[in-house]
Order: structure tokens, then sequence, then C-alpha cells
């Protein structure tokens, strides 16, 4: 009996390629709110995390609308789980009704900062949420000192990454949904944007690097 077409044998797992969520977009006009939101939602709270000793990474629920509803950072001197996103879903979850947690997430959009780790896109896929952007990709994380989000998926599991699209959730890197857009005005406002943030999480990047050799309080062994 052959196997269908749509179908994706892996060590015995069956993937039914027709359910997998449509690759994700966003117009000039969205792809400047994500950015705005980075730059003056999260990124605030992220200069303050690195002060506290916590890592660069940070993330933003916004509405159907590109409209923010709440943003958090790493938390991780509080709880080593406590990953921007998972941060950012647990304090979500703190000031939500469990009755719309569900509908809600399904409507949301969720913005990481970097491209979320295997537990955190596994947490973001379990809190039901489906569409995930995220502003720098896993080769810039490492760059910036982190290599722990590749090395654990090729360690667990022996992949280089989750699957972009999935019957539960689409993901997109902003850096490369810029790239693609036609040369404009628009392009190079967002050209700027992007690099001011590369810039400044650089920077952050360095400074976490620098300070957590004399931070007795961080004793993360992924740190």
């Amino acid at each position: 009996m052959n196997t269908p077409t749509s179908f994706e044998q892996q060590d015995h797992v069956v993937i039914d390629e027709s359910l997998q969520k449509p690759p994700l977009q966003a117009t000039v006009e969205e792809l400047q709110k994500l950015l705005e939101t980075i730059e003056h939602d999260i990124l605030p709270k992220t200069r303050q995390g690195v002060k506290n000793g916590n890592k660069v990474f940070g993330a933003a629920l916004l509405n159907g609308d590109f409209e923010l509803i709440l943003a958090e950072t790493n938390n991780e001197m509080k709880n080593p789980l406590f990953h921007g996103e998972v941060n950012l879903i647990n304090e979500w979850s703190n000031v939500t009704d469990s009755s719309k947690r569900g509908p809600m997430a399904q409507e949301s959009i969720f913005l990481s900062t970097h491209e979320p780790c295997c537990m955190c896109i596994s947490s973001i896929v379990w809190a039901g949420f489906t569409k995930v952007y995220y502003l720098f990709p896993y080769a810039i994380t490492s760059d910036q000192g982190i290599p722990h989000d590749i090395r654990t998926m090729h360690e667990l599991w022996g992949v280089s990454s989750y699957r972009k699209q999935n019957r539960y959730i689409s993901t997109a890197c902003l850096i490369d949904l810029i790239d693609q857009l036609e040369e404009s005005k628009e392009k190079s406002k967002l050209l700027e944007m992007q690099n001011r943030l590369c810039d400044s999480y650089a920077s952050l990047s360095n400074q976490y690097h620098e300070e957590k050799v004399s931070n007795a309080d961080n004793s993360l062994v992924l740190g």
C-alpha cells in the first residue's frame, strides 16, 4: 500500500502536509508595527532585565490589528524556565481568565525578539498561539553568544530546527520579510529600524556576557 503523496514518513511519524498552516506574511505597515513594538515596548524591559542579570530575549502579544496586549522579557534569575516567551505566557495567563485564553491565543500574534528555542516554541504551541513573528534567527542568536537554541535541538532530536509551518503554528523572520520587499523609501525606513535594533541587542548581549562573570546569582547551566 503506497503512502499518500501529501504525507511524509519520518521515524514512523506520519506528517500530513495538507494540514500545515500557510506561510506568514506582513505588510509594510504591519512590519513597522512589529519593529516598533520591539523597540518601544520590549527593549526597555530587556534593558532593565539585563541589568538584573537576565538574558536579552523578549516577547510580546499583539491583537489582530498588531496592537500591543502585553510585553515581557527574560527572567531566568527568577526561574530558569522563564525565557522571554515563557515569562510572557506566564504573565499573560495571570491576567487573563482561563475561559478566554484559548480563543484569545488563536486570534493573537506572538512576537519574539529572537527565534524561539525548542522549549519556547513548544510552550507557544501548547498555549494555543498559531502565528509567531521573530526578529533574529538562530544564527544571529548564536553570534550574540547564545548557541544553546541550536545545540539543544540537535542534541535532543538530531535536528537543526522545528518545522516553520506545521498543523499547529506558522512562523516568520522579520529580517527575511523585510529583505523580500521591493526597494522603496518604506523599506529603507524599516531597514534603519532593523539596524538600530541589531546594534541595541548586540550591545545588550555584550553587556550580559561581561557582567554574568561577576554575577554570583547567575548559576545557569545554559547561561
